[in-house]
């Protein structure tokens, strides 16, 4: 009796372990990848005291173009495109999101918008970085437009990251796309800060001074109402972020982008026509960490504590379970010769 409960503690015990190590190569892995299903929360930043052009149409039906002061309100929305993720080939399929995101930058204090924007792009599960894909678009639309109207694929070639980082992000320096310049900038790890009770990483990027390739009719427009007597100008940008990110999940918890733009006209005084800083509001701020904060508990359970409980049990199971059997046989024989003993 002894010998079979200790091959069932045995075989227990295996099977602890088996799963233990099922947990940490098969299950956690399959964790380590944004879930087709999953929709981000609405990622909203503000800028307080932000410089901006304003472009509207005045009650006579004018158009003004004039440089104002106030508070900036950026909403990012994203849904993702399962059926269109669904419907990849080769290298992407299965392992990639196509997520359809959504801007709208508002000039709070007036109640007025500023930009609307819509772009599609292709995400990898695991990295959070862009990848190649010929559906990818951007479009600024007119702040009174609504859904998508003009998005036209291969208007952009997003790379590097934009909104995720990798599961397991590193100490190391990541790649991390500049909207305004349409290319991806080195984005250097910095040291380790803790937001709400977790620790992040902290990156940083510094965009030095560049010219800005403008259109004709845009040059045009903003001489007219900010430097009349100029024939031309050039437009300036100059841009920092720091981002402090979760690094088991990749979230970003936190974020701070600040943008400076002029224009330089051939005649007069530069005059800045945007200049800000946008961090997370509070809601923002509050969704992020909860998020990381629940996938991080996920992560931690099944990747390691689960894991290392099932694993100690298993090998104690196993081991009572060897001694119940080899026990059992080591007293056997010497029962036997006593027995004969005896008899004689």
């Amino acid at each position: 009796m002894r010998q079979k409960i200790g091959a069932a503690l045995f075989g227990l015990g295996l099977l602890c372990v088996a799963v233990a190590v099922g947990l940490v190569w098969l299950i956690v892995p399959a964790l380590k990848q944004v879930p087709y299903d999953v929709t981000p929360p609405d990622i909203v930043v503000v800028a307080p005291s932000a410089t901006f052009v304003s472009a509207r149409t005045l009650p006579d039906g004018d158009p003004a173009v004039t440089v104002e002061t106030g508070t900036l309100r950026s909403a990012t929305g994203i849904k993702p495109d399962n059926e269109a993720a669904a419907e990849l080939a080769g290298s992407l399929a299965g392992e990639t999101l196509i997520w359809n995101v959504y801007q709208a930058t508002d000039w709070v204090d007036r109640d007025l918008p500023v930009n609307r924007a819509e772009s599609r792009i292709a995400l990898d599960r695991v990295s959070g970085a862009a990848v190649e894909w010929d559906g990818q678009c951007y479009h600024d639309m007119e702040a009174v437009e609504s859904g998508t109207t003009g998005c036209e694929a291969g208007s952009i070639a997003y790379a590097g990251q934009l909104y995720l980082f990798p599961f397991d992000t590193k100490r190391q320096t990541y790649q991390y796309f500049d909207g305004i310049l349409r290319q991806s900038l080195p984005m250097l790890y910095q040291g380790e800060e803790e937001i709400a009770g977790l620790e992040t990483y902290r990156f940083e990027q510094t965009v030095p001074q560049r010219e800005l390739d403008m259109d004709e009719e845009t040059l045009t427009q903003l001489l007219g109402f900010l430097a009349p007597e100029a024939t031309t100008a050039t437009m300036t940008y100059r841009a920092s972020r720091t981002l402090w990110v979760e690094p088991m999940t990749g979230g970003i918890l936190g974020y701070r982008e600040q943008q400076r733009q002029e224009l330089v006209p051939d005649v007069g005084p530069p005059v800045v026509i945007f200049d800000a800083t946008f961090q997370y509001d509070d809601a923002t701020a509050d969704a992020v960490v909860e998020q990381a904060s629940d996938g991080r508990a996920q992560l931690l359970l099944l990747g390691r504590y689960l894991p290392t409980g099932m694993l100690v049990v298993g090998v104690l199971v196993a081991v009572a379970g060897l001694m119940l059997v080899f026990v059992r046989r080591a007293v056997a024989p010497r029962s036997a010769e006593d027995a004969t003993g005896t008899a004689s």
